[in-house]
């Protein structure tokens, strides 16, 4: 399982670098110095505190949609709404901080909310879940037309119960209250005290790795008819999957609202729930590679205004081409993986355990969930699992 996970990291490794590579050669084509073009990079990112500061203030929230991604994405189910799961987390914790008014302490607005759009962007999530599990509704059809009707809900309250009575151009809310703001982390930059909640939530999710629950997600995620078998529900698995990313991007809304605006606007999400899907599969599903991979991102956004600064011809949205080069990268290694594994030898390994033999052996109550991990059939399946 190390020598794979090393491998994974290589590949990832160097699908990275050839991807510079790449963006080095079309600035080269452009008719600009790639070394001007990367002496601009490094400048635009770590020129000043406040490029440091822009560095984690992309990263934070990405990473936090991508983290809270894993346990959806290793159970089999691919959400593609935290788009709109962040714009209406956004809604109803402003909503909320809003409705307490003028003269709370900060905490009162900092937990009004945290907790308002973090259930926001559950209540989001759960609907879908809903549909997969009633009627077998396609997770990733019905997830991405409820980013559209998200983004139209929150269009509409900024027009109409939530807009402001301001005479502005663009639709908005009524600026928060002082208090609800999130404090600066770093002096003279916009890093705010969500880049904590990161942290939290990664160290979260390494521990979540090692535990049953985890173990179980893998062997649903692998053999779904032994998982009902051991007492894994296939409804509550998705339920509760799909509902740890909706209550994270919902999160994300609330941090982007207290953190960065004080107010609500409609371009609130920023396309952080896109981004984080990116970086969740960069990632391979692991909290350190999630958040490596969302400073990386947020390093390409950064450092590429450096460049456009340093050519003067090289527009800043070659951090675009340069992501979706390693996203092609990292889908073409996964596929070829995957083909690998297709038509590796179908005779077992002399000591492979017999799926038929273990299933057997278990029965339908003998084994306890619970247990799982230390039982000889699930052990090859948590390596599999592992291995996602």
């Amino acid at each position: 399982m190390r020598l794979q996970a090393l491998r994974s990291a290589a590949i990832t490794a160097a699908v990275v670098l050839a991807s510079f590579v790449a963006a080095g050669l079309l600035i080269m084509v452009s008719g600009a110095n790639p070394l001007v073009g990367l002496q601009g990079f490094v400048s635009g990112l770590f020129g000043s505190p406040y490029r440091i500061g822009e560095l984690l203030v992309g990263a934070v929230p990405i990473g936090i949609v991508a983290l809270t991604l894993i346990p959806a994405l290793r159970a089999g189910v691919f959400s593609v709404g935290a788009e709109g799961q962040v714009a209406i987390g956004a809604l109803t914790s402003g909503a909320v901080m809003l409705a307490i008014g003028d003269g709370a302490p900060a905490p009162v607005y900092w937990l009004g909310g945290a907790v308002a759009g973090a259930l926001g962007g559950a209540v989001v999530s759960l609907l879908p879940a809903f549909l997969l599990v009633r009627w077998g509704v396609n997770e990733i059809l019905s997830t991405l037309l409820l980013n559209y009707i998200a983004a139209g809900f929150l269009a509409f309250s900024l027009r109409t119960w939530l807009g402001t009575d301001e005479a502005v151009a663009t639709p908005q809310s009524d600026p928060l209250p002082d208090a609800a703001k999130l404090p600066s982390l770093i002096p003279h930059t916009r890093a705010h005290l969500g880049i904590l909640a990161m942290i939290v939530i990664a160290a979260a999710f390494v521990w979540w790795r090692r535990t049953a629950a985890a173990t179980r997600i893998a062997v649903f995620a692998e053999r779904p008819r032994f998982a009902e078998r051991l007492g894994v529900s296939r409804a509550g698995t998705i339920y509760r999957t799909m509902l740890v990313s909706g209550l994270g991007a919902g999160l994300v809304g609330y941090l982007q609202l207290a953190g960065l605006n004080s107010r609500i606007y409609t371009s609130v999400t920023g396309g952080v729930g896109f981004s984080g899907i990116a970086v969740a599969l960069l990632g391979q599903l692991v909290p350190a590679g999630i958040v490596l991979s969302a400073v990386l991102f947020s390093a390409l956004t950064v450092g590429a205004a450096g460049i456009q600064s340093a050519t003067g011809s090289i527009p800043s949205s070659i951090a675009d081409v340069i992501k979706a080069v390693i996203l092609l990268g990292i889908a073409g290694a996964m596929g070829a993986a995957a083909r690998r594994q297709t038509i590796a030898p179908r005779t077992p390994a002399p000591d492979a355990p017999d799926p038929a033999g273990d299933e057997r052996a278990t029965g339908d109550s003998a084994v306890d969930p619970a247990h799982v991990p230390e039982g000889r059939s699930t052990r090859t399946v948590d390596d599999q699992g592992a291995a996602r």
